[in-house]
């Protein structure tokens, strides 16, 4: 598990990220590996983690920068992964929080959660459709929250005012029940492989020094050079 000044490296490392490449800061980034990891069809760390970084990779002055950047958010991801795997259990977002009052700012938390959403949109839908009526739920508030984050609601105001005290602590309960629903599928054996669980990461980041004509870690089966090396 990163610790706090690993996780604070993990922050600068998001925050130096340029503005026009339109990464992810850090509460946008434990989103993100939430819906990752509790959708139901699996995504490959080759497909998401330029989603993390944004437009390529070019701002990483070297492979060395980049591998370093690799294993601080497949650590990350890592550990999410574990805090929702049974049976510890103990997912807790990470919030921004305004310094002047100490509010608990949980919008761009949602923001990422519903990027990881995008990248797989039919898989969401199978829990929305499914008999589960409190997963679906699960899934259309989650929703509902990421609408009043970009102020574009249509719920009444005295709804969305409502919504925004409560979703600091409602967060934590979606993802868990969302992630009931996707660990279900994992105990049927005659599901396919696409349709088993991301609960576990696929290919743990192991953290050490990659060649460029080796395997990429993140379990895509390419050459390094033409994988996240070449992001």
């Amino acid at each position: 598990m990163l610790n706090d000044s690993e996780l604070n490296q993990l922050n600068e490392l998001l925050l130096s990220i340029p503005m026009e490449n339109e990464g992810m800061l850090l509460s946008e980034f434990d989103g993100f590996c939430a819906g990752l990891i509790v959708c139901p069809e699996v995504t490959m760390p080759s497909e998401w983690l330029p989603c993390v970084w944004g437009e390529g990779a070019d701002h990483f002055a070297t492979l060395e920068a980049l591998q370093s950047a690799t294993d601080l958010i497949m650590r990350h991801y890592n550990d999410v992964a574990v805090s929702l795997t049974p049976p510890s259990l103990e997912y807790g977002p990470l919030y921004d929080e305004d310094a002047r009052t100490g509010e608990i700012l949980w919008e761009s938390w949602v923001c990422g959660f519903e990027q990881a959403m995008r990248l797989r949109m039919d898989a969401w839908e199978q829990i929305v459709e499914s008999e589960d009526e409190e997963a679906g739920a699960s899934v259309t508030m989650m929703l509902a929250l990421y609408s009043i984050a970009e102020g574009n609601s249509d719920l009444p105001k005295k709804s969305i005012k409502e919504l925004t005290q409560q979703a600091p602590d409602l967060i934590p309960t979606l993802v868990l029940t969302i992630n009931g629903w996707t660990k279900s599928l994992s105990t049927q054996s005659s599901l396919p492989p696409f349709m088993q669980s991301a609960n576990t990461p696929s290919a743990p980041f192991s953290g050490k020094k990659v060649g460029r004509n080796e395997p990429c870690p993140c379990g895509s089966g390419r050459k390094y050079k033409r994988c996240c090396g070449g992001s």
